[in-house]
């Protein structure tokens, strides 16, 4: 474990030092000023407005930050070499690889709880009023950003950089459409697609459980048993796919 927190918090001081936090305020002067345009073409509406604004330029900043960060979680240290004198020393693959994501998990966070102060200072500013809801929602933002980047660190240790982001994006894609899909008329005459959507729907992320934002805005509420079982469902999901990339980290060959 101390091995892994020293890799997050190295992990985590490389990313503070490059551009991407500067591109992150940059996105919350955007978000806010997004907001503010809205605010003066919607009348009835501005509450709901701006907090779909601002929830959906932070999934967005969250997906792309997961998406590029894990995409080189690896590529980049071998290429520096600096990979090989980590693991030289009392430090195992499996270490090094939690400890990276942790380090990157942990940027995250900061990245949600920016962007989340500037979103619902603007939602209060404009005469929203609390409801917890609106919590799980910058949860779930978050835990499938967190699945996203260790699904990108996975597919980074199989293949290249520009398949890795290609491939998560498609996956992200497809995680959030797969209901919809299963739900298609015209599966009624295509058993075996059906069932091969069934299968991926086991196997792959299902990300729409994660979306609640459509209840934030219209409905209000949600069954305490349903928010627990889908956060129950992305942690389990996350876990198994970190156990899935140690496993592969640790028969890779760095050379």
């Amino acid at each position: 474990m101390k091995n892994c927190l020293l890799v997050a918090k190295y992990s985590f001081r490389e990313v503070i030092k490059s551009n991407i936090l500067f591109y992150v305020a940059l996105l919350g002067v955007a978000c806010l000023g997004l907001i503010l345009v809205a605010k003066e073409f919607t009348y009835q509406t501005t509450v709901r407005v701006t907090l779909d604004v601002g929830l959906g330029l932070l999934t967005v900043s969250c997906n792309i930050i997961a998406i590029f960060l894990g995409a080189n979680l690896v590529a980049k240290e071998v290429e520096s070499r600096t990979v090989y004198m980590i693991i030289s020393r009392p430090v195992s693959r499996s270490s090094f690889l939690i400890g990276k994501l942790l380090g990157l998990n942990t940027y995250l966070v900061v990245n949600t709880l920016v962007l989340s102060f500037l979103t619902l200072s603007a939602y209060f500013f404009s005469g929203g009023e609390s409801q917890s809801l609106i919590y799980w929602n910058l949860l779930f933002i978050f835990m499938e950003a967190s699945i996203l980047l260790v699904l990108v660190a996975l597919f980074s240790l199989i293949t290249n950089v520009h398949l890795t982001v290609l491939f998560s994006i498609v996956l992200l894609g497809v995680g959030h459409a797969i209901e919809d899909a299963l739900g298609a008329k015209f599966l009624q005459g295509a058993p075996l697609l059906k069932q091969f959507l069934e299968v991926a729907h086991w196997v792959l992320p299902a990300f729409y459980k994660l979306n609640i934002k459509d209840f934030v805005l219209y409905r209000h509420e949600l069954p305490w048993d349903y928010l627990i079982k889908h956060l129950a469902y992305g942690v389990m999901y996350m876990m198994a796919l970190v156990f899935l990339s140690v496993g592969i980290f640790n028969r890779k060959n760095l050379d």
